[in-house]
């Protein structure tokens, strides 16, 4: 007895000292929030101080730093609101549950089997998550066919500095579940196309015209096709890898940073699971809310929700891009449930590792038959303070290709 006491007591000690782990393909366990940040509070200038303890378990640091200016500022306030759940457009479940089960990931992170709808509705570990997520496969963010007016305004801290207008249109080439041709249109088989996308600035006068072209193609390594338009020299220049991650006319921008994350799905990468948990995000809205950039600034007088959120963590694994690594926070919301796995918010990692950038929603939209994207965008410099508001609203048209794509129907719009 007492040798098998012993024995038992050295077991428990080991135990102690073996690190959990769970088993491969197992989602972490969800993190429920219940402390004092709860529906019918408002954060203001007057109680953010008290309240900040709690708002650091429910927002990422740099959305802390984005917030607290406009809070302490008296520019805004965060009203929290009951939660509520919008589905995803009637085409992308119809699509998502007639194609269920036959997607699956391999080498490469390359993708196989999807013909519409969220790949993989049940995630099992990060890179089905991340394809759910992918701009060229989720309507979480966007839709088969867009065309967004928008309102873009530099601040540094919440001090004004310029803005400038533009018009982005976007055509999705495969995938599509709602606007004709479904579910992909010829060129998606024949040219390997995944997408199109092209902005026009329209204001002010000395940056009038400027165009850029981006031409994206399926297979994971296939680099995007760029291209732009530059007024005061009146050419078009074909743009390489590294001019994707410039600064888009002097803003806190990187193309690669729209949606959350825009950059392209490759090989290169590996994707992670960091947790799942609650976290406070502007409630979606049907009708553009007010925004007033003399009196709100670099922030949005929204309403705000909890909300269970994946957590993924990105990695470039290229030491030429311009980060290392992205943190995502995408609705983990189950499908039948509203769910969307819409990228709410991102930051982005420098080479050195540092905290650098962060985007994310300022307003979600659905337009009431379930289209989602966006009406309030944020893109942010942390270490410099620095912000860029993106401010406008969506239509979902029939773009025809060769107008908003074609470097002459582009160039006969700018003009």
């Amino acid at each position: 007895m007492k040798f098998l006491r012993k024995a038992i007591q050295a077991l428990i000690i080991i135990c102690l000292f073996i690190p959990v782990t769970l088993p491969a393909g197992t989602p972490p366990a969800y993190q429920q929030y219940k402390g004092p940040i709860q529906p019918g509070l408002e954060i203001t200038a007057d109680n953010w101080d008290r309240y900040l303890p709690e708002l650091e378990k429910l927002l990422p640091k740099s959305k802390i730093q984005w917030y607290r200016i406009g809070v302490k500022n008296g520019l805004v306030t965060m009203p929290i609101k009951e939660t509520k759940y919008y589905k995803l457009s009637p085409g992308v479940l119809e699509a998502t549950k007639k194609n269920d089960g036959k997607c699956k990931t391999g080498d490469r992170n390359a993708m196989t089997g999807w013909v519409a709808g969220v790949p993989f509705p049940r995630p099992e570990n990060g890179l089905e998550l991340a394809w759910n997520c992918y701009s060229e496969v989720s309507r979480g963010c966007s839709h088969d066919d867009t065309l967004f007016y928008c309102w873009f305004g530099l601040f540094k801290g919440d001090k004004y500095e310029k803005h400038f207008n533009w018009e982005l249109r976007k055509k999705k080439y495969r995938g599509r579940c709602e606007i004709p041709p479904l579910p992909s249109m010829d060129e998606a088989e024949s040219e390997g196309m995944a997408s199109k996308e092209s902005i026009i600035v329209t204001e002010p006068h000395e940056v009038r015209g400027y165009i850029n072209l981006r031409i994206r193609y399926w297979d994971v390594d296939k680099l995007d096709e760029c291209y732009a338009y530059i007024p005061a020299i009146r050419r078009v220049r074909r743009l390489t890898g590294s001019d994707l991650t410039d600064p888009l006319l002097g803003s806190d921008c990187v193309v690669d940073d729209f949606e959350g994350w825009r950059q392209k799905l490759d090989s290169k990468m590996s994707f992670q699971i960091l947790g799942k948990k609650d976290c406070l995000v502007p409630r979606v809205y049907t009708k553009k809310p007010d925004y007033e950039s003399k009196k709100n600034r670099c922030c949005f007088n929204v309403d705000w929700e909890i909300r269970p959120l994946w957590i993924m963590e990105i990695k470039t694994n290229d030491p030429d891009y311009i980060y290392t690594k992205r943190i995502l926070y995408l609705d983990s919301t189950p499908i039948e449930k509203g769910g969307t796995f819409m990228i709410y918010w991102g930051e982005e990692y420098d080479q050195k590792g540092r905290l650098w950038k962060a985007n994310g929603q300022g307003a979600p939209s659905d337009n009431g038959k379930g289209f989602k994207n966006l009406y309030a965008w944020m893109y942010m410099n942390y270490q410099a303070n620095h912000y860029t508001v993106m401010y406008g609203h969506p239509e979902y048209p029939n773009l025809e290709p060769t107008k908003a794509f074609g470097i002459k129907g582009l160039l006969r719009m700018a003009r």
